[in-house]
C-alpha cells in the first residue's frame, strides 16, 4: 500500500512539472475579469428582479 501511495505522489510531482503556470500579471489580469464580469451580473440581475418583484406582488395583491 505505501508503494502505491508512493508511486501516486511522484508521479503528481512530475505531472506538476509539467503544468505551466501563469504569472502574477496574468493571474491578476484575469481574476479582475471574472470580479468585474461577476459584478455587472449581480447588477444586471438586481436591476431586472427588483421591478419584476414589485410587479408581481402589486399584480398578487
Amino acid at each position: 500500500m505505501f508503494a502505491r501511495i508512493k508511486r501516486f505522489l511522484i508521479e503528481v510531482k512530475a505531472e506538476l512539472k509539467r503544468v505551466s503556470w501563469t504569472n502574477r500579471k496574468e493571474l491578476v489580469a484575469s481574476t479582475s475579469v471574472v470580479i468585474i464580469t461577476v459584478l455587472l451580473i449581480a447588477i444586471f440581475v438586481f436591476l431586472v428582479d427588483t421591478p419584476l418583484s414589485r410587479l408581481i406582488s402589486s399584480m398578487l395583491r
